[in-house]
């Protein structure tokens, strides 16, 4: 046994023996056996010393193997050649002596080193390209919205290839994405060209973008609860495999299942008419399409809700059939976010919405079977700053909101499910602290009163409303150009209100204490309207005039004067302009603060923010106001607006 140290390791490697064949003793080599195995040594001029020396061992197409022979070895050789009684053991130790020179070959130099003689070194493999193709034999196209898996293939200077999918860098042109894994996702219809790169070396696919499929068509309003007379417009909405949505009203074909209850238009269909008391399914037809058809109701039954400010609730109520008297419902509450200030129900009965003024947000509810509020999705969406004012648009299409503390107008569109979303422009410039916005019943212009400043109290006018287009296409609100941006109001612009024919636009200055008057021109610009009751353009109200509110005829106009506690009521002229009742105006209770009149156009309600009161009234002959029978009813802590619907 002898020992060897082996890639630096001391190795007990096994009995070696010693032979030497006569033709290897012609040849000047000694032979060890190993294991049964011939083991070479070359001979070189030099001597063990007391240090360890290098040997090389080698054979035919095998790699070398470097060791190190200790003196322990010496001793060992050196027994067994007196065991085996050799005699010329001696000339064994002097060729053990030697240093193997590196590299096999016939080399002798001294160098030592790895570069002797005839050494072979294997070639340097280096990546020469990058193939990418789609997996599984799939074509090199992918639909919108879709995803399709590609592969990376390295091929090397030997030929050899590699997959090389999860450790290239994957990037993708327009029109598609790309993982870092390789899977592509179809965005827009076109081409896109995905490329695969690492080390310099990089190799792409151009790929086919095809259209979106279309996943499905859903019908709006898709509950509507509505009174009789009411004309409901339709929309048929698609959505597709890229999660994009489009109108395709165009498309669809509307049918009625009970045309005496609810029928629809002879030139458009979409155009949906209820006719009497009852239900209705509305159907829709359209190539590639399965649509779910949508009920109508049409009923007499009509629900208030009213915001508590202080109470952070909305209150609920249902109107008598027979005297309009509001009873609360069974659950009388729902909650909403801090503070909220204004309300409104959209025009097919569905949803109502509810700015938050310290919430900076937007409550949304749709209105359950039994009136009752349910939230929708999260239950509120952000605002801007201060939002002091919410509207829908007649359609059913947008809200606005009015931010008092940013000077913005937030704008969003109406999901099949109510949710708000933001527009692709989420806010659009207003004057300074707008407190109100409106939108005109044709839903073609949209107009912010401008209060002046985030405060109790206007400064000085005049202020100004902003006047604006809306878009037919999107809903955004467009900023009306040149001198049209805005039209001077008075101070402390806080309510506006629009006649059925949008042909006259009435708005209340709470710091003027009175109602500035204007008729609205074919291309939506306001002009002050001056009569001779009011040659100045405004008509007087009662103290600190917060809120007021148009009969459905168009025949009747009703303030409430937040300093006063009452409601003042004019009759509307064939021109537009205000005449003052012969009774100006009708008690209310403290700090009356908003009116509003339901559907029918029979009653009218009024909160009471200085107490939890809503006044509610009868509409008279001629328009006179007189309370019911129970001239109030309770409500939360500061009421401050109130909205009626089906």
């Amino acid at each position: 046994m002898y020992t060897v140290v082996l890639n630096n390791t001391v190795t007990r490697v096994g009995n070696f023996q010693y032979r030497q064949a006569a033709r290897k003793r012609a040849a000047g080599q000694s032979l060890l056996r190993k294991d049964g195995q011939d083991v070479a040594l070359r001979k070189v001029a030099s001597t063990f010393g007391d240090d360890p020396v290098t040997h090389r061992q080698s054979g035919p197409g095998k790699m070398s193997k470097y060791f190190m022979i200790s003196r322990l070895t010496l001793s060992a050789l050196h027994m067994t050649a007196r065991a085996f009684g050799i005699a010329r053991f001696a000339g064994l130790l002097g060729l053990m002596g030697l240093v193997a020179a590196c590299g096999g070959g016939g080399g002798s130099g001294s160098g030592g080193g790895g570069g002797g003689g005839g050494g072979n070194n294997p070639p340097v493999v280096t990546l020469s390209s990058i193939a990418v193709a789609p997996t599984g034999g799939n074509s090199a196209s992918v639909v919108a919205g879709l995803t399709l898996q590609l592969a990376a293939t390295g091929t090397y200077s030997d030929g050899t290839t590699k997959d090389l999918s999860s450790t290239v860098a994957w990037t993708s042109s327009a029109n598609a994405t790309v993982t870092s894994a390789g899977l592509v996702t179809g965005v827009s219809a076109g081409s896109a060209t995905v490329t695969a790169a690492t080390g310099g070396v990089s190799g792409n696919v151009a790929l086919t973008v095809a259209p979106p499929n279309l996943l499905s068509v859903v019908l709006s309003p898709n509950k509507p609860n509505v009174a009789v007379h009411k004309v409901l417009q339709f929309r048929a909405i698609a959505t597709y495999s890229n999660n994009t949505t489009d109108d395709v009203t165009s498309s669809v074909t509307f049918s009625s299942s009970n045309p005496a209850v609810a029928s629809v238009g002879t030139t458009d269909t979409s155009a949906v008419t209820a006719n009497t008391l009852g239900t209705a399914n509305i159907n829709g037809s359209m190539a590639g399409a399965t649509i779910t058809p949508v009920t109508v109701t049409v009923t007499a039954t009509i629900y208030a809700y009213a915001t508590n400010f202080d109470s952070d609730t909305v209150s609920q109520y249902q109107l008598g059939s027979t005297d309009g008297a509001l009873t609360p419902l069974a659950t009388g509450t729902v909650d909403t976010d801090h503070q909220p200030f204004s309300i409104s129900v959209e025009p097919t009965g569905e949803y109502v919405y509810v700015s938050n003024w310290s919430s900076n947000s937007v409550s949304q509810f749709r209105i359950g079977s039994d009136g009752t509020l349910v939230k929708i999705g999260t239950g509120s969406v952000a605002t801007g700053s201060f939002p002091n004012a919410v509207t829908v648009d007649p359609a059913d299409k947008y809200a606005y909101v009015a931010n008092l503390g940013e000077s913005t107008i937030s704008q969003y569109k109406i999901g099949l499910d109510g949710q708000l979303m933001p527009m692709a422009t989420p806010k659009v410039a207003a004057g300074a602290s707008p407190a109100t916005i409106v939108v005109d019943p044709t839903g073609h212009f949209a107009y912010a009163g401008n209060f002046g400043a985030n405060a109790k109290n206007p400064p000085a006018g005049p202020s100004t409303i902003s006047q604006y287009t809306v878009s037919q296409t999107d809903g955004s609100l467009m900023p009306m150009t040149g001198a049209a941006v805005t039209v001077a109001a008075g101070s402390g612009p806080n309510a506006i209100a629009i006649d059925p024919a949008a042909q006259h636009l009435y708005v209340v200055n709470l710091g003027d204490n009175n109602v500035g008057q204007y008729s609205i021109n074919t291309d939506g610009t306001l002009t002050l309207l001056t009569t001779v009751a009011a040659p100045a353009g405004t008509v007087t109200s009662g103290a600190q005039p917060a809120g007021l509110a148009i009969d459905p005829t168009g025949h009747y106009l009703y303030v409430a004067n937040q300093g006063d506690g009452n409601i003042s009521q004019y009759t509307i002229g064939g021109d537009g302009g205000l005449t003052p009742m012969g009774a100006p105006t009708v008690s209310s209770g403290l700090g009356t603060s908003a009116v509003t009149i339901d559907p029918t156009g029979q009653y009218l309600y009024a909160t009471n923010r200085g107490e939890t009161t809503i006044s509610q009234f009868k509409i008279g002959a001629g328009g006179a106001l007189m309370p019911m029978t129970t001239a109030t009813v309770a409500a939360g802590t500061h009421p401050t607006a109130i909205a009626t619907g089906y």
